[in-house]
């Protein structure tokens, strides 16, 4: 059986997100001015390919894109804000916990898909199992103070882990795949930087010394080369996918790929990373028990 397509991108965007991480780990850039730096990469690395192509004329794509960009525009500074303070792996292991919730909402939102699940009983009851490994996991972290700081700081990001997919899955549905992916990342990354201005024009949160610091800039443009990639990978992968939840799942194995560099350079690794391997495992598993459905 041939390797889906959207899991060859996911597996692609799994190694540009664990580059992130470990970027803005290293780098420690304020978390507005890394995500902002990050959007104007996005924004002008996708003009070429949006003169090219063109943008979708939907005004649904629109109102699906400015919504999830709302939910983003806040997630992405505490994001990276939380990198720096807790570190990759600690936030790595973290971000699982939104699979298993996206995964069940989207049956909200496609009803349909629950007569695929139930129609192998069998699957169906390894995917039940799957969530009880998951809830003992999500236990284990609980009891973890290093775990449950950092969870402290990324709740929200958490959130928009379970919204924005779905979003973009709506997204997709009006656009052609010629257009989409591109026609995204622009718009998005252009609404985001709108609230950003917005609230910077309003609240000052840094100076304006703090966007051109060497540092900030030049993690700024490694990261959003990362996430202008990653993003494309992933718009492109929800159109072969049905549910977006698996996606995301894939793109969790960042954590993997983090530890294995942490092992690499020795690099003292904090936290309970056994229960947070146990959630990405639970997370690889839907993916495994989606084939065939």
């Amino acid at each position: 059986m041939m390797f889906p397509v959207w899991a060859v991108f996911g597996s692609a965007s799994a190694v540009l997100s664990a580059t992130m991480l470990l970027v803005q780990e290293r780098f420690k850039v304020n978390g507005y001015v890394m995500a902002f730096w990050c959007k104007v990469v996005c924004a002008t690395a996708l003009i070429p390919f949006v003169i090219v192509q063109g943008l979708p004329r939907d005004p649904l794509f629109y109102a699906y894109v400015c919504s999830g960009a709302v939910i983003w525009a806040v997630s992405d500074v505490i994001f990276f804000n939380s990198i720096s303070r807790a570190g990759a792996g600690a936030i790595s292991r973290l971000i699982p916990a939104s699979v298993i919730f996206s995964f069940l909402l989207w049956f909200a939102v496609e009803p349909g898909l629950l007569d695929k699940y139930f129609a192998v009983p069998v699957r169906s009851g390894l995917i039940f199992l799957v969530l009880c490994l998951f809830a003992f996991s999500a236990a284990q972290l609980k009891k973890c103070e290093v775990s449950m700081r950092a969870l402290r700081m990324i709740w929200f990001v958490l959130l928009a882990a379970v919204v924005g997919p779905l979003l973009t899955k709506k997204a997709t549905l009006h656009a052609p795949l010629a257009k989409g992916p591109a026609s995204y990342v622009f718009v998005e990354a252009l609404s985001m930087m709108t609230l950003w201005l917005l609230y910077y024009a309003v609240k000052k949160p840094v100076s304006r010394a703090a966007f051109f610091e060497k540092q900030a800039w030049q993690g700024g443009i490694i990261v959003g080369s990362a996430m202008v990639l990653m993003v494309a990978l992933d718009i492109m992968a929800y159109y072969y996918v049905d549910n977006p939840a698996y996606v995301s799942a894939l793109n969790l194995l960042d954590s993997v790929l983090i530890l294995l560099f942490y092992r690499f350079i020795k690099h003292k690794d904090k936290g309970n990373i056994r229960a947070g391997l146990g959630v990405v495992a639970c997370a690889i598993a839907l993916i495994i028990l989606k084939a065939g459905v």
